[in-house]
């Protein structure tokens, strides 16, 4: 069989052809999983911005998983040639990030033998995780989810460039004014004038949530704090609207408006690529 052939029944074998990243994500989801597959890239460019870059992170084809900022490596998995036409995923069972892939066929084991070549130190317990590419290329993994906004899913209009990186993740300790707080794709999260936090369709205008809360100060932010939870303050900075859920684990947590259109609160911070990295081989 072709070396192509080959490949393209693993990755149905491993359920990888569905699960592809866009030009311009930077983010891999542990439910629903999205994988970076063997030559992919995630990629963060805000340059046009004013924000400094461009980062990004590369899944070689010799399973070295590569990350850089400005062009220059600033972390790598130092995983070359431990296996073949490797993935990186969140796993969904232990919520941390690993790199996957076949047997070389000097170590002996069949074709279907998923070999872990690497992972992140520690695991998340319970709830979902996310794994992120920063703007400087610095990789973090958050988790569990604490908060989710409670509108269905939606599909993102395939037909919108994925040529340009925007925001579509909000850190802890961020204070953004009235204005776009996120936006991915056809999906944006705006804090309206009225101090209305709402997430809309930008192609249809359908709204799919919002905070149903209003000030008439016309001074007003959306801010994460450091336990997870969302706020719109206003005036002398009360409490406008909150999303009442909390962690007790004080740390950096993330607000992502992901690709199916929902608000996801994930965190504490559990492992970054600027804390030791381990290496892990199966033989």
């Amino acid at each position: 069989m072709a070396p192509s052939a080959i490949l393209l029944s693993l990755w149905a074998i491993f359920g990888l052809l569905a699960s592809h990243c866009q030009a311009t994500d930077y983010v891999l989801y542990s439910n629903p999983t999205t994988k970076l597959l063997s030559g992919q890239s995630l990629s963060y460019d805000m340059t046009r911005h004013g924000i400094p870059g461009p980062a990004s992170l590369v899944m070689q084809e010799d399973c070295n998983l590569v990350s850089y900022y400005k062009g220059e490596v600033v972390w790598a998995s130092n995983t070359t040639g431990k296996a073949l036409w490797c993935y990186l995923y969140v796993d969904e069972l232990y919520h941390r990030a690993e790199i996957i892939g076949v047997p070389t066929e000097s170590s002996g084991l069949p074709y279907k033998y998923n070999l872990l070549v690497w992972s992140n130190d520690g695991f998340i317990f319970g709830g979902d995780s996310v794994f992120i590419l920063q703007w400087n290329g610095v990789l973090g993994l958050y988790g569990p989810s604490i908060w989710s906004s409670p509108n269905e899913g939606e599909i993102a209009n395939s037909s919108i460039s994925s040529e340009e990186t925007t925001d579509y993740v909000i850190y802890s300790y961020s204070v953004l004014p009235i204005g776009l707080i996120a936006k991915y794709k056809n999906f944006q999260l705006v804090l309206e004038d009225s101090c209305n936090l709402i997430l809309s369709r930008t192609d249809t205008g359908k709204v799919l949530w919002q905070s149903h809360k209003f000030s008439g100060s016309h001074d007003c932010f959306v801010t994460l704090d450091g336990n997870g939870e969302l706020f719109v303050t206003h005036g002398n900075r009360e409490i406008l609207w909150r999303s009442e859920t909390r962690s007790k684990n004080y740390g950096i947590y993330v607000l992502a408006l992901r690709k199916d259109a929902r608000l996801v609160i994930y965190g504490p911070q559990a492992w970054s690529s600027t804390m030791p990295r381990k290496h892990i081989s199966s033989w």
